[in-house]
């Protein structure tokens, strides 16, 4: 027995030992630089990080503002569409160290100047704050009414989740004020609004780190990816994804394909009680059933509610001409789960003839509904 082992670990022993060989023999082998390589200095590397992480921080925050910009008038003349999911709004979104990921903390501290006090990231255009005169940068102290007194953190976690109702809001900020002449900032002053927040569909809208060219809905919120913002030209197109998304939310897009996949679901274990193995298809299926007519329907809905909002949608439809010149195979997918490019711009064309009509002889700018028999 003794000699068995004995034998085992020399076998393991000559094994580990021509593995190591190999691998230190391939390693001599590999390619390596001919060039003496600068390296920079680990301080200078970390300031750069500073500067980048800082840089990275402004522009997200930028575009963000810019789609909660666009998107603001669609929710808030969009209310007929969504039913009872209507929260009240100040238009001001805030920020401190808290909410931000501790890997980036040092950058939004020395290049934005947040803070532990909670700070107005951006103003909504034409939103109540921006009319009564908050603007971005300032440092909130208070947020509070009849029914509540916000602090510090919870004044970003009560915002975001829309907690207002018709009762006008006070809120009290801090504000450096800049001395034009010699470029000079003063102390700090206390100012305080009184705001009236308004009503509007509640769905957030956030801005995804993603190169695609993509943008969806699900359920709750609207989604655009960086990608699909750098490719857009004009305000309106993206008003015109942003109310496409909306679309699908207020029509109950995402819960009918859940029910719709859940169906298909029962028919695969109904099937695989009969000994039939589906692989799961029926629920694929039932995913997929209606999926092109949903499109279509987020894109009638979605002219509506770009023409309820008072935004011009004149060649709105060239952004599929757009789209197709960086995706040619969408000129010819029947099998997608999206329209063709060429179908979605005719299909456009044929909704503002209707939007016109309707406008010019005064007819509720509402969708034509199926009627129930």
């Amino acid at each position: 027995m003794a000699t068995t082992n004995f034998k085992l670990q020399m076998k393991n022993t000559f094994i580990i030992t021509i593995f190591i060989f190999t691998l230190v023999l391939i390693l001599n082998s590999c390619g390596t630089p001919t060039t003496v390589i600068k390296r920079g200095q680990i301080e200078e590397i970390d300031k750069e990080r500073i500067i980048m992480q800082g840089i990275a921080l402004d522009t997200y925050y930028k575009r963000l503002e810019r789609i909660n910009n666009l998107a603001y008038p669609l929710l808030l003349e969009s209310k007929d569409f969504c039913k009872n999911n209507i929260k009240y709004d100040l238009g001001i979104k805030t920020i401190s160290l808290n909410q931000i990921d501790k890997r980036f903390q040092n950058a939004a501290s020395d290049k934005l100047l947040i803070t532990k006090e909670q700070k107005v990231l951006f103003v909504i255009k034409d939103s109540p704050s921006y009319i009564a005169g908050v603007r971005s940068g300032d440092i909130i102290k208070t947020l509070s009414s009849k029914s509540f007194e916000w602090f510090n953190d919870d004044i970003f976690t009560n915002n975001e989740r829309k907690n207002y109702s018709k009762e006008k809001v006070e809120i009290t900020i801090k504000r450096k004020s800049l001395i034009e002449a010699n470029n000079a900032i003063t102390d700090d002053k206390l100012l305080t609004f009184n705001i009236s927040p308004n009503a509007l569909c509640d769905y957030g809208v956030i801005l995804v780190q993603n190169d695609s060219l993509n943008a969806y809905a699900d359920g709750k919120n609207l989604y655009v990816t960086q990608g699909m913002l750098r490719f857009i030209d004009e305000d309106k197109e993206l008003q015109f994804i942003l109310a496409h998304e909306l679309a699908h939310n207020t029509e109950g897009h995402i819960s009918k394909r859940t029910s719709n996949s859940i169906l298909g679901t029962i028919l695969d274990i109904a099937a695989a009680g009969a000994g039939i193995d589906t692989r799961g298809s029926f629920g694929a299926i039932g995913a997929q059933m209606y999926s092109q007519d949903f499109e279509r329907e987020a894109d009638y809905v979605g002219l509506y509610i770009l023409a309820k909002s008072k935004i011009e949608s004149t060649n709105i439809e060239n952004f599929w001409r757009k789209l197709a010149a960086e995706s040619p195979g969408s000129t010819i997918n029947y099998n997608s789960s999206h329209p063709t490019s060429p179908e979605r711009w005719v299909n456009i064309k044929e909704t503002q003839k209707e939007i016109r009509y309707k406008e010019e002889n005064g007819i509720d700018l509402m969708p034509e509904r199926v009627k129930n028999n």
